[in-house]
């Protein structure tokens, strides 16, 4: 008897230790299988179930509390969150929601990829995707280092994936099998924002989301051809690295100026005038004192150049309490500018007598102004109306070329 009660306790202990080691705690809780995300509520929320006889069921959530998040679904009021206990809560300012990192998930289901999933080919010499899951099996492409796949379901020492051979245009999507010992999860992304209106591609060419500038995206390679693999909210895709920063665009308040020629035109540099189509100018101006300049301008349209003209011009500059103009005068256009200091978003501008409303303050802005981005700092949009330093874009477009 007192054998058997020894090995029971010794059972119950291996088990009791089996179970501890088991549990996988993450912010605080411990995560169970299927979770895939975290609430706390920043005030007293209400939160629903509907009972088997179509009626519903309302709990008080109190603030500072957690609920486990099973996924989410999309109803007539927005997003809706699947909670434990069966319950649903909509996406709102007083939920916050934290997504449990995918590795955490996979130790917690004992699986070492999800279906649904990005992964990467992880071997230096890249991976071929096989039309069975063996290694004897026709391959059907060969993939390079960091080639990215979908996870379609597990086989064994393999999985199929889906592929998109980003640099064949006259593929379309592959499914095969690749070893797992050969692929990885996608790395933690480093976090940077996009810097210009840029679409987000499945491969070049192919639109898959446009994103606005200060949009934040998670980079996880960045490519030989000059491409980045990113996700944004969920969705993946390639960017130019050209479209990319490690610096957020804010939308940020311009403190007084102790010196203002730091928004203001550069004259010591050439100066490039051009219209809108059909009609433009080709032009180089050049200083030819602190403040004004000469030079040559050409009129374009569709069909003919027409013959040049020499003209000059000013730049000039005032900063009288607190209110900024600068002036760019010549034969041919008379551009006025005058705001006021501080300035921040919703404040009016006068672009020749006209008030113009500032809808955006970048800290930093990237255009293409010569074929080429260039990052401008302290951005003012206002109207039709881009006004940086050596910039003032708009109807007529005026630029400071190096």
């Amino acid at each position: 008897m007192k054998k058997w009660i020894v090995l029971f306790t010794l059972i119950m202990c291996i088990s009791f230790q089996s179970n501890t080691e088991a549990k996988v705690i993450w912010d605080g809780a411990e995560i169970t299988k299927g979770q895939t995300g975290k609430l706390t509520f920043s005030k007293d929320v209400k939160i629903y179930k509907k009972s088997d006889d179509g009626t519903f069921i309302s709990l008080v959530v109190k603030k500072g509390e957690f609920y486990r998040v099973y996924g989410h679904e999309y109803s007539t009021v927005g997003k809706v969150y699947k909670m434990s206990g069966g319950y649903r809560v909509q996406a709102t300012d007083l939920v916050i929601y934290k997504e449990v990192p995918l590795a955490i998930q996979q130790q917690v289901s004992g699986v070492k990829f999800t279906v649904g999933t990005p992964i990467f080919a992880n071997s230096a010499k890249g991976v071929s995707i096989k039309e069975a899951p063996n290694s004897a099996a026709k391959t059907i492409l060969h993939t390079p280092y960091g080639a990215v796949f979908k996870v379609v379901e597990l086989s064994g020492d393999y999985v199929k994936v889906e592929y998109n051979p980003r640099t064949d245009t006259t593929i379309d999507y592959i499914w095969g099998y690749v070893p797992q010992d050969y692929v990885s999860n996608l790395p933690e992304g480093t976090i940077q924002y996009v810097n210009q209106i840029v679409d987000l591609s499945v491969r070049p060419g192919w639109q898959s989301q446009s994103l606005k500038p200060g949009t934040s995206v998670a980079v996880y390679f960045t490519t030989a051809d000059g491409r980045a693999y990113v996700s944004s909210n969920k969705i993946y895709g390639y960017l130019p690295v050209s479209a990319l920063s490690k610096t957020p665009i804010v939308d940020k308040e311009l403190q007084v100026l102790a010196e203002p020629s730091s928004l203001l035109f550069d004259a010591t540099k050439k100066i490039a005038l051009s219209e809108t189509a059909p009609y433009y100018y080709l032009t180089e101006f050049s200083p030819t004192s602190s403040n004004r300049w000469q030079g040559k301008m050409q009129l374009v349209n569709d069909d003919e150049i027409s013959g040049g003209k020499q003209i000059a011009g000013a730049l000039s500059y005032t900063l009288i309490n607190k209110k900024l103009t600068y002036h760019l005068e010549s034969e041919l256009h008379d551009q006025k500018i005058m705001m006021q200091f501080p300035l921040k978003v919703n404040d009016t501008i006068y672009v020749n007598g006209q008030t113009q409303k500032v809808s955006k303050i970048y800290e930093q802005y990237a255009l293409n102004i010569t074929g080429s981005y260039k990052t401008f700092t302290n951005v003012v949009i206002a109207g039709d109306y881009i006004i940086a330093k050596g910039l003032v874009k708009g109807p007529y477009n005026y630029w400071i070329q190096s």
